[in-house]
């Protein structure tokens, strides 16, 4: 992968060579005019042989050489794409310097532009100028690495040999700025929140711990943004959000990996219905004007992103799926079904923690198109207000996508009352051995105790999104740099 010690010396002794001759192999700045999209739009009528009238400065990596006696094409790679370069001796003022040129190099060129005999637009080279050596080469296959592991581990190496790697970055940076752009549009404001937290809370999940050496005190790596984002609707804003990174001590598969992107959004006056309708309104409008497709293929499905998302509740679900009336089954019934998985249950286990396992276990993974599953039991969302109409359940809802959760909202809990007894539960649960269930945030307590209006949160993994709408089945391949094992594990 890595390229050997031998290539090395060989670019230490080019590097001298260089210098010996007066040139620096690391100069400042180059003057780039064209992009090769730029080159390429600009030109792609230009005629074979005619050149075009003014000079381009172009520059790039080169990843390929060809030489055919006095005339040599390089393909140049910069941001966006590929372009061929074209040296001849008797038109290149210093053709020389092209001996010292490899593979990898980033190299400067200005000349003009035409077509070759074979129909490639190119850029003809008045004058060269490398901008940079390099010591270790290019990997040996042109067409880029293939091997997942190499291209996570070496991403810098999979973005120079993979231009479709380059194309999914690009798309999340897209994806990330229509997202935000969406809710501007709609009066939310981005405040931040802290990373550094005293409390974790917001979600049940394991922390990383650190330690403050002045304050002398441990600290914990947020698991969420949503505490301290109700403390802002606490203190008068009513639309406001976050896009930031969260962090969990947890396995890595496919869908998780420990540090991961967010967005969570909470807005007064509002319940888990109009949460709904901006999950359904905002994941449409992606696909539409980012995408550009009406209809993706994930996880191999094919999802249509145009038909109104369908609504279950959970039990409606879990009947549908498994013809289970969970409403009608006893805590023993109940119990026998999940002794059946293999489950390690923690905490206080209850008929309404039963009932979510066996939707996790037997209905998630058949929700392929995307569904909303709605009204969870209240033992399993403990900053959910309680459903209006239906004792026991809460008024939450899950975005499901070929299987895997994409969004997260609440009607939020905001009488402090209930909300201290839900905390002291979750208090109850750490002490049955429940790891990851969240210690009491008496600061957020006191918060709410001054009073939060009637209000709707949401909770959207970006790079699960990311996912979906590039059409990529491994978290790993849509974050530009994951945590990996150590190399000896």
């Amino acid at each position: 992968m890595a390229l050997g010690e031998n290539l090395i010396e060989r670019g230490k002794k080019r590097i001298q060579e260089l210098k010996d001759r007066g040139i620096n192999p690391f100069p400042y700045k180059f003057d780039k005019t064209h992009s090769s999209v730029q080159i390429r739009k600009e030109y792609k009528n230009i005629e074979t042989e005619v050149f075009s009238k003014e000079s381009v400065k172009f520059a790039g990596r080169v990843l390929t050489r060809r030489a055919l006696g006095k005339i040599a094409f390089l393909t140049l790679r910069d941001e966006f794409g590929d372009l061929q370069v074209v040296f001849k001796k008797d038109t290149t003022s210093n053709y020389e310097l092209l001996n010292l040129i490899d593979l990898g190099d980033f190299i400067g060129v200005e000349g003009k532009v035409s077509k070759t005999k074979a129909g490639e637009i190119s850029v003809f080279v008045d004058k060269c100028k490398i901008l940079s050596k390099t010591l270790r080469g290019l990997p040996e296959k042109y067409h880029g690495l293939t091997d997942p592991d190499l291209k996570q581990r070496y991403r810098y190496l999979d973005l120079i040999m993979n231009l479709s790697t380059r194309e999914i970055f690009r798309k999340r940076h897209e994806i990330i700025k229509y997202i935000r752009q969406f809710l501007y549009e709609r009066g939310f404001i981005e405040l931040e929140t802290p990373i550094l937290q005293s409390v974790y809370g917001g979600a049940n999940a394991k922390p990383f711990i650190t330690h403050h050496n002045t304050l002398h005190r441990d600290l914990f790596l947020r698991i969420s943004t949503e505490l301290y984002l109700k403390r802002l609707i606490i203190g008068g804003y009513e639309k406001v959000f976050e896009i930031g990174k969260d962090f969990r001590n947890e396995g890595m598969d496919t869908t998780h990996n420990p540090e991961f992107t967010m967005i969570e959004l909470y807005q007064a006056y509002a319940d888990y219905n109009d949460m709904m309708d901006i999950t359904e309104t905002l994941i449409k409008d992606l696909a539409r004007d980012v995408i550009r497709k009406n209809k993706v293929i994930f996880k191999g499905h094919e999802i249509d992103l145009t038909k109104p998302f369908p609504k279950l509740t959970m039990f409606e679900a879990i009947k549908r799926f498994t013809n289970y009336d969970v409403t009608k089954m006893s805590f023993d019934e109940l119990k026998r079904i999940v002794d059946s998985f293999n489950v390690e249950l923690t905490g206080k286990v209850t008929k309404g923690v039963l009932i979510n396992v066996i939707f996790e276990e037997l209905v998630e993974d058949k929700l392929i198109q995307p569904t909303f599953i709605l009204d969870y039991p209240v033992e399993v969302s403990p900053l959910t207000k309680i459903h209006r109409s239906k004792k026991g359940l809460t008024e939450r809802f899950e975005l499901f996508i070929a299987g895997d959760e994409f969004a997260n909202a609440y009607s939020e809990l905001n009488d402090p009352i209930d909300q201290r007894e839900r905390f002291e539960e979750q208090e109850q649960n750490r002490k049955l051995g429940d790891e990851e269930a969240p210690p009491k945030d008496r600061d957020f307590l006191i918060a709410l105790e001054h009073g939060m209006p009637p209000t709707g949160g949401l909770g959207i993994g970006i790079d699960r999104l990311v996912m979906l709408l590039t059409g990529q089945d491994s978290i790993r391949d849509v974050i530009p740099f994951v945590l990996l094992r150590e190399f000896n594990e």
